[in-house]
């Protein structure tokens, strides 16, 4: 099998995309519950590119059980699945433990019996049928645009999950970029198979030099960005049940000063502590879609109502109050040692800062130094 420079690349970024999947599936830093799927996914996507160059050469034509793994197993039913089963599970959709996803995988099982009747039919002459004598590549048509059918549902179901999700922005950054590839990957695959083969710039119609080079640069982006994604879910997945068994309760120093406190509102000073309760005990900036409006609506009192009192009793705003929370939550994590093997982005995501820059530009604002420099300064000895 010769294969020139553009070829030797595909094979080299599909074959990483398998030890990409084998890494999220066996590395600890890796197994969020979630991750196994997006693993499996990639895994089928680099496995099918693979074998698409393997029949481009002839190669299987050589090799009886090749040939049956490559031509007559209906992979592209199967590959979106176990992704959209990921999209469920990272959005915390109320479907993802659902024992019906199992329902998913009946048109490959559909398809691989047809496709194996044909085999016993022409192959071995085990079985005569009429019907797969006459229609046999009818049946073989259908499997492969049903596939490409089923696969846009799959897609399409997909950007509603992600999009009506409550988990924060950076996931579904994450998951949105995800979609995006491979929604770009189900475009080229259809027009790859619906436009007329003297339209498109390449000759070989065996070879989808398109689809292959969209699988290639997924691949190389999921090692590239997804590697420290996922590791960051991971860490932010275990940073939350410390906290969570730890409790400790975070009070800002600005909080605690009454000086600033205006008379007018001292009688109203009942409804600032309650609002104050509520952050502390429900931990809510560690929310990072919390708002204004959110806040309000759990105490039962109008928005502006609840700046109007966050002004008066600290001379401060919401936004500010909250992140003064935020900051005190990381300097806490980031000098106490349980939480030493975390990056320093883990814990500011979980904290409640919705990205990295905001994040180091708040806390630098707050403190007058980097989170690093803050933590190397406060636990270097005198």
């Amino acid at each position: 099998m010769t294969l020139n420079i553009f070829e030797i690349l595909v094979l080299v970024s599909l074959t990483q995309g398998i030890f990409f999947s084998i890494v999220i599936l066996t590395q600890k830093p890796f197994r969020v519950k979630a991750n196994k799927h997006l693993a499996y996914s990639v895994f089928l996507l680099a496995y099918i590119g693979i074998t698409e160059l393997v029949r481009a050469k002839g190669f299987h034509k050589q090799n009886n059980v090749i040939s049956y793994l490559i031509d007559d197993i209906p992979w592209l039913l199967l590959f979106y699945i176990p992704l959209f089963v990921y999209f469920l599970k990272s959005a915390g959709n109320k479907f993802s433990n659902s024992k019906k996803l199992i329902f998913l995988i009946i048109p490959f099982f559909i398809f691989l019996i047809l496709f194996n009747l044909i085999i016993l039919h022409h192959e071995y002459k085990l079985i005569y049928w009429q019907v797969i004598q006459d229609e046999y590549r009818l049946i073989y048509d259908v499997g492969y645009y049903f596939a490409i059918l089923f696969n846009i549902v799959l897609c399409i179901l997909s950007y509603f999950i992600i999009q009506s999700s409550t988990i924060s922005y950076n996931e579904k950054k994450w998951l949105k970029n995800i979609w995006f590839f491979n929604v770009i990957l189900l475009l080229i695959w259809v027009l790859d198979s619906f436009l007329p083969k003297n339209s498109l710039p390449y000759t070989n119609d065996d070879i989808t030099y398109p689809v292959w080079f969209g699988v290639s640069f997924f691949v190389y982006w999921l090692i590239f960005r997804g590697l420290i994604q996922l590791k960051l879910s991971q860490e932010k997945s275990e940073i939350k049940g410390l906290l969570q068994s730890k409790n400790e309760q975070i009070v800002p120093k600005k909080e605690t000063d009454r000086t600033t406190v205006n008379k007018e509102f001292s009688i109203k000073n009942e409804h600032f502590e309650n609002f104050l309760e509520l952050i502390v005990q429900e931990k809510l900036y560690r929310n990072p879609d919390l708002s204004r409006d959110i806040v309000a609506d759990k105490l039962n009192m109008s928005p502006g109502y609840l700046s109007q009192l966050i002004s008066a009793s600290i001379n401060s705003n919401f936004t500010t109050l909250i992140n003064d929370y935020r900051i005190e939550d990381i300097k806490w994590m980031l000098l106490n040692p349980d939480f030493n093997k975390y990056s320093i982005v883990a814990i500011g995501l979980e904290a409640g800062f919705k990205s990295k820059s905001t994040f180091y530009s708040e806390f630098k604002k707050k403190t007058g130094y980097t989170p690093n420099q803050f933590k190397l300064m406060k636990k270097s000895p005198n």
